[in-house]
């Protein structure tokens, strides 16, 4: 019980220094061609070199670019691209740190649907003009 109560007591001491660190992102689906803002909360202060990167899969990783230290976070933004999932990475001195896969928003289209009232309309179409 002792070695129990010091294990709590150390864990108590240590809270503080933990690094609070997180990551999100708006609109938190988006279109093709919207631009994406990141935020990033890091122990990191306005000198450091802070830059997002996104990745569409292994095939491609955009040139990181600059974010900017405004109201206690980092942001930086990017233009979506042409795919259905884009892995944001925030580097700091060139290493990543945290990292965000954004789902880009899906695009209903009618294809399915349209077929299927086509053929019903032909078929209506055909069985009326024999009766």
């Amino acid at each position: 019980m002792k070695y129990m109560l010091a294990l709590g007591m150390v864990a108590l001491l240590l809270l503080p220094c933990t690094n609070a660190m997180s990551i999100d992102y708006e609109p938190k689906h988006p279109k093709k061609g919207s631009v994406v803002t990141v935020y990033a909360t890091l122990d990191v202060n306005e000198s450091g070199d802070v830059r997002l990167e996104y990745c569409i899969g292994d095939e491609f990783c955009s040139m990181p670019t600059p974010m900017k230290y405004e109201n206690g976070k980092w942001v930086g933004n990017f233009t979506m691209p042409d795919a259905k999932e884009v892995e944001a990475k925030v580097l700091v001195n060139g290493d990543a740190v945290m990292s965000v896969n954004i789902t880009a928003a899906s695009e209903k289209t009618a294809g399915f649907e349209f077929s299927l009232l086509s053929i019903a309309l032909i078929v209506f179409l055909v069985w009326r003009r024999r009766n």
